[in-house]
């Protein structure tokens, strides 16, 4: 026994030598760890699933949190696939109940309420997070989604007496766990974006354990079983590493025809995730964020819409900045649109409606579109945006540019002379140069038939808040598609979403029928017809006026491999690779 011991620390010991010999004659080096760095527009409000909204808090959680599904990162129309889930939902009962399968041997991240040991995924964990969801305190934006679809949701708040302590002994009664693998919804109807819900973040896994050491409180928490674990805010960055324990994964091995002519099925069968590090750096300012691009201390870069002008030159060609630097530009396409929005309950601009119409064709739609996005996003001739099922691309464009049209409707508002018109405040979107050019475009617009505009310069942060509370006036929005159909974004119109979503605070009861109409159909072409009725309606009402479709320009650095911009995928960190 002791001559063995012996001979195994003698073999250790000159493995030791051969190694260190050969990295200094043989000039091998021990691999080189890859970093990918990335800019966030905003600060991120929260990283609770529950509650986590903006772009910038999905994009930084979804690379840690995982929920039961996920989109094929190569392939458009977009397809749904498994991903904590063993396979697609098996939905009997006539569509009232969903059974799903659930991956095993999958393990969250470290965290102290797991006293250092493993924490295997179970279906209970799932469970957890649907009552979270149903909380009045958390006042999360996905409730919605859920009310009057899951059997004892809308009452769960009152049943556990408002208080978040109870989640644990008091069962949700339309799900249940089967067993640590098996999870089953109960519908009170047929849904038929079930899938798209169970593809959502607000939908990730979040064990007991963890609720109740952090006492429910989760907006700088973020455990999940990703292929990335988060370490925080480090200096002026929040950082992530590679999870060393993650599930093999595979990098697709399919896609549509642009990922096969950009060469993005390279990667094709090779684990994921690649990259050994993430740093994500809030950069409010776009001058900074572009600069800090050219210098390189980022990778990737979406173009703030006030620099389009400075990728080309007077010729249409290229700069020499990007030229020389090898620098690729690409062009998205994006699930997004913009309008501008009333506060309906408002008793100025929400109780007049020749107001709004004066407002609508006092807007030089043309010029709004060349100055935000020198022309490479179209205008918006619907609620809804190409690519989604319902949109018509022949519909006519419902306002045109017509200021004595909207000086007639000023006057039918009842403000004959200067003197009678009151002031509007008009709240930005942010405190980035587009919103703040948008802010004078609008205000200079609407000055010219004679209304008075005040511009209130808000944080994304405050203008969110402030939005969801219905205390702004008269705003620009935005929607980036969470799943691709027409429901996700008619939801912000109903009335129950109020306070909430539905910033404009809008209220019709036709809309409320119809969209839950629109919740239980399931036949495409009778969907259509809901939601065609749904518009001819907002466009009566008035509480929006459709702005523009939106579009990406994106800057990458060559060595970033692999990279496609999706607005509803946002787990694509795993996919990237930096090859120098």
């Amino acid at each position: 026994m002791r001559k063995t011991t012996i001979l195994l620390a003698l073999l250790t010991i000159g493995f030791v030598i051969l190694t260190i010999w050969s990295w200094s004659h043989l000039n091998i080096t021990p691999i080189e760890k890859t970093s990918l760095r990335l800019s966030l527009d905003n600060a991120v409000e929260s990283l609770d699933p529950a509650k986590a909204y903006s772009d910038d808090s999905l994009f930084v959680s979804s690379q840690v949190l995982e929920p039961l599904y996920q989109y094929h990162y190569l392939k458009r129309p977009y397809e749904i696939q498994p991903l904590l889930a063993e396979g697609l939902p098996k939905i009997t009962n006539k569509g009232r109940l969903v059974t799903v399968k659930i991956k095993k041997n999958i393990f969250y991240h470290p965290h102290p309420s797991f006293k250092g040991k493993p924490r295997e995924l179970k279906a209970h964990d799932f469970i957890i997070q649907f009552k979270r969801l149903a909380l009045n305190e958390l006042r999360s934006p996905g409730r919605g989604l859920f009310q009057g679809l899951i059997e004892g949701f809308e009452n769960y708040n009152e049943l556990i007496q408002n208080n978040w302590k109870n989640l644990e002994r008091v069962p949700l009664k339309g799900i249940r766990a089967i067993d640590n693998y098996t999870l089953e919804i109960e519908l009170l109807k047929s849904e038929p974006n079930i899938n798209y819900y169970l593809a959502l973040n607000f939908l990730s896994p979040i064990p007991w354990e963890i609720v109740l050491h952090e006492n429910n409180k989760l907006d700088s928490i973020l455990i999940g079983t990703g292929p990335y674990v988060f370490k925080g805010l480090v200096e002026d960055y929040l950082e992530m590493e590679k999870n060393p324990v993650y599930r093999l994964d595979y990098y697709p091995t399919s896609g549509d025809r642009y990922a096969n002519v950009q060469k993005l099925l390279d990667s094709s069968q090779e684990k994921i995730p690649f990259i050994d590090s993430v740093k994500f750096y809030v950069i409010n300012n776009e001058e900074n964020r572009w600069d800090r691009f050219f210098n390189h201390e980022i990778d990737l870069l979406t173009v703030p819409k006030t620099f389009i002008r400075k990728l080309y030159d007077e010729r249409g060609e290229l700069v020499e900045d990007i030229k020389k630097k090898d620098i690729e530009l690409k062009h998205f396409p994006t699930l997004a649109n913009r309008w501008l929005a009333f506060n309906m309950r408002d008793p100025l601009v929400g109780k007049n409606s020749y107001l709004r119409q004066a407002i609508a064709y006092a807007i030089d739609y043309n010029e709004y579109i060349r100055i935000l996005s020198h022309n490479t996003n179209l205008r918006a001739n619907s609620v809804l945006v190409p690519g989604i099922s319902g949109y018509l691309p022949a519909k006519d464009f419902r306002f045109k540019y017509d200021p004595i049209l909207a000086k007639e409707y000023l006057k039918m508002a009842g403000f004959n002379s200067p003197s009678d018109v009151p002031t509007i405040t008009y709240s930005t979107r942010g405190t980035q140069g587009v919103s703040i050019e948008e802010a004078n475009f609008i205000k200079e617009q609407l000055e010219k038939i004679g209304l008075k505009v005040k511009i209130e310069i808000l944080p994304f942060g405050e203008f969110l808040k402030k939005g969801r509370a219905g205390e702004l006036m008269f705003f620009t929005d935005n929607w980036l598609f969470d799943y691709p159909d027409g429901e996700n974004i008619l939801q912000l119109l109903v009335s129950s979403n109020f306070p909430g979503i539905n910033k404009s605070g809008y209220s019709n009861a036709r809309i409320d029928e119809l969209y839950f109409k629109l919740k239980e159909t399931t036949n495409m072409d009778q969907r259509d017809l809901i939601i065609h009725e749904m518009e001819e309606i907002v466009y009566q009402d008035l509480p929006w006026i459709p702005m523009m479709y939106e579009s990406s320009f994106v800057l990458q650095y060559p060595e970033i491999k692999n990279f496609r911009k999706s607005s509803i995928i946002r787990n694509y960190v795993k996919y990237l690779k930096v090859e120098k």
